[in-house]
């Protein structure tokens, strides 16, 4: 694996978790304040009862002062510990009352981001890993407390520090040692935890994978009756030595730079403060022995605190470098945005591509290239070609989630850039070759909205017996009201592909858009079913301007116009008698898909 080089300083540092406090502050307000006022309580509580206590009562009785006095300011100190447990008994479930606040309101935030980032975002390996590491490092509850640590340790350090400088600033000088192996080794330790927590995320991914494959129902047949089943246990077990070999490589760097520090603390700083202050109060007698308890009970915790708070710092560091997924993520700039201030579409006249050509980022050969297609109101245009001929990528491009790298789309003659992106994109109504149905009800799934109404009931009604899937629809318990899948909800219906493809195509009939396009709707039926699939969405869609992408050529018949795409060309267009009469590459994929279905029906007769 690729060591993380980058460098982070400490202005990047506190700025990263000072974003991550901001949106606690925003998400709820109570949560962040009470965190901050428990820090600063719970410094007092220390000071008070771990250090301060023994000093005073030992000071106290050795100067002979009275009882009663001592015993008040003892029972004043528990009272205020135990009111200070109670107040942070209630914290802590307010905490935790509060992060599922927190935890809707940052997921928001990416969701929202996610809905609106750029389609090529998602089709690159390395900004879709950044989100899902965003996303699976996202902490806020950890930045919280260690910035409480912070506070509180910071408070404590300076309490205890003061008492101890009073008696004997050499005991401050040991506590140093553990803060300055923290700053000189602790971003190393960092870095390598780091490396070691994203190597396993990446593998674990992997692991988790192979364990779907056994038990989802989407592979279980060929995991039943071919051998992958073999092929997936040697990937876990490749995995799970991977894992081993990542402990290997940083595991043992972690426990070496853990047992270095707990050396320090316990053996080095302990040993010398016990054999410091004993010489001074028993040997040279310059120490009270109030003070010589207070020292050898306190010198490890403040030792410890003050290590701990250059731990936090360093953990503020490693907080950084996850919060960088996260806002890398947020921060990306979206280069196809809405513009409020943008052209509305008017009445749709005439959609024109010039000289277009796409080159998918990261790739050196065209998609598409030199592409000029016109298409008027009212028309019935085909888009067809071989696989990869770029009939989807074309798709892509007429919708704008893309832009073309050369040449331009023109909306009634202006560029479509110029119109709002939010009313440009809804001229159309489209179904996807790569279809999906979401785990919500078949009304949501045919209206792709939620807030369903009675009237909206009716049309998805209408809408699925034009698709040929109303009956199937009906016969479930809720009808169009019931759930898709079985993500929210046990008894959520399953549908065949071809079942799934045809609710998809109800979306064509239930809404009105003035430009349809169709990339390859009906690949999942039968050509029989295909064409009166068509028929049925040309009748629905009648007056209406309709694109269709298809490899079969059975559907072509009912265009106005066809147009042939190879390696991202359009090598002819015309009419499907025009296109025939050339006797081109149009003429002889016809030919070979007329022979295959002569073939197939003399085969079943």
């Amino acid at each position: 694996m690729k060591k993380d080089k980058k460098r982070i300083n400490w202005k990047h540092t506190f700025k990263n978790n000072g974003f991550m406090l901001g949106l606690i502050l925003k998400a709820c307000p109570g949560v962040f304040w009470l965190a901050m006022i428990q820090s600063v309580l719970s410094a007092a509580d220390a000071f008070l009862l771990g250090t301060y206590l023994y000093k005073y009562a030992l000071d106290a009785l050795q100067a002979g002062k009275p009882l009663k006095t001592v015993i008040i300011t003892l029972v004043c100190m528990a009272l205020y510990s135990l009111l200070y447990i109670l107040f942070s008994c209630f914290a802590v479930r307010y905490y935790k009352l509060k992060y599922p606040v927190i935890d809707a309101y940052i997921q928001s935030i990416l969701s929202k981001k996610a809905s609106s980032v750029d389609l090529k975002c998602f089709e690159n390996p390395a900004f879709y890993d950044t989100y899902i590491k965003a996303i699976d490092s996202m902490n806020p509850y950890g930045v919280m407390y260690t910035a409480m640590g912070v506070i509180s340790g910071v408070a404590n350090i300076i309490a205890v520090g003061v008492l101890i400088v009073t008696i004997n600033p050499i005991f401050l000088l040991l506590a140093l040692l553990p803060l300055i192996y923290t700053l000189l080794i602790g971003k190393k330790r960092n870095r390598i935890g780091y490396e070691y927590d994203m190597r396993n995320k990446e593998l674990y991914r992997q692991r988790d994978y192979v364990r779907r494959a056994f038990y989802l129902r989407d592979f279980s047949k060929e995991m039943r009756l071919t051998e992958m089943w073999r092929v997936m246990f040697k990937r876990m077990h490749d995995s799970i030595s991977e894992m081993k070999e990542t402990v290997r490589q940083y595991g043992y760097k972690l426990m070496f730079f853990r047992y270095l520090f707990d050396f320090i603390i316990r053996v080095l700083v302990g040993t010398a403060t016990i054999i410091i202050a004993a010489f001074k109060t028993l040997v040279r007698k310059t120490m009270l022995l109030g003070d010589c308890f207070v020292v050898i009970n306190s010198i490890s915790g403040i030792a410890g605190n003050i290590n701990w708070i250059g731990e936090t710092l360093m953990n503020l560091d490693q907080n950084s470098l996850y919060i960088d997924n996260l806002r890398s993520f947020l921060e990306y700039e979206v280069q196809i945005a809405e513009d409020e201030n943008a052209l509305e579409v008017p009445v749709f006249e005439k959609l024109e591509i010039r000289n277009m050509t796409f080159v998918y980022e990261g790739q050196t050969v065209p998609a598409l290239s030199n592409v000029d297609l016109t298409v008027n109101a009212g028309e019935r245009i085909a888009v067809v070609g071989h696989n990869g001929a770029g009939k989807t990528t074309l798709v892509k491009l007429l919708q704008r989630l893309y832009d073309p790298d050369e040449g331009e789309i023109l909306l009634n003659g202006v560029n479509i850039k110029n119109y709002r992106l939010s009313s440009y994109r809804g001229l159309f109504g489209i179904v996807f070759q790569d279809y999906r149905l979401f785990a919500a009800t078949v009304a949501e799934n045919v209206l792709l909205r939620g807030d369903i109404t009675d009237e909206d009931r009716e049309t998805v009604k209408d809408a699925l017996k034009r698709a040929g899937i109303y009956e199937k629809v009906e016969s479930l318990p809720n009808g169009v009201d019931s759930n898709v899948t079985k993500e929210f909800d046990s008894d959520g219906a399953v549908f065949s592909g071809g079942e799934a493809q045809k609710i998809t195509i109800a979306r064509l009939f239930a809404v009105k858009h003035e430009i349809i396009i169709m990339d390859e709707p009906t690949s999942a039926l039968d050509p029989i079913a295909e064409q009166e699939m068509y028929r049925n969405m040309f009748n629905a869609c009648e007056g209406k301007t309709v694109i269709f992408i298809s490899h079969r050529l059975s559907s072509a018949t009912m265009a106005d116009r066809i147009y042939m795409f190879e390696n991202g060309r359009i090598v002819e267009q015309g009419g499907h008698g025009e296109l025939l009469s050339l006797n081109g590459e149009y003429a002889e994929m016809w030919h070979k898909q007329a022979d295959s279905y002569a073939d197939t029906e003399e085969a079943t007769a």
